[in-house]
């Protein structure tokens, strides 16, 4: 039996599937926002060489929870800046 067939005959499996789908569209919804907040991030980060962003941005991109959650852990670390007067 369909699921439309189900959900016009009101029954309770409707409901099983309604709560699934839901669930699943709020975890989709949470991995398409960390992975555009962890997008945003990178690339406004202004002391990033042009292709260790890029190397991100595909990390992200093809990781979105891994890369995201590494990025926030350890690519954010600001450079330390340069002593111009080494000791």
């Amino acid at each position: 039996m369909s699921t439309w067939t189900v959900l016009a005959a009101g029954g309770a499996e409707s409901v099983r599937t309604g709560a699934w789908e839901s669930g699943a569209t709020v975890a989709g919804a949470v991995v398409v926002v960390l992975m555009a907040t962890a997008s945003l991030s990178l690339l406004r980060s202004p002391a990033l060489d042009p292709v260790l962003r890029l190397l991100w941005l595909l990390v992200i991109l093809a990781f979105p929870v891994a890369g995201a959650g590494l990025w926030f852990a350890l690519g954010r670390r600001a450079p330390r800046p340069q002593d111009p007067h080494p000791a």
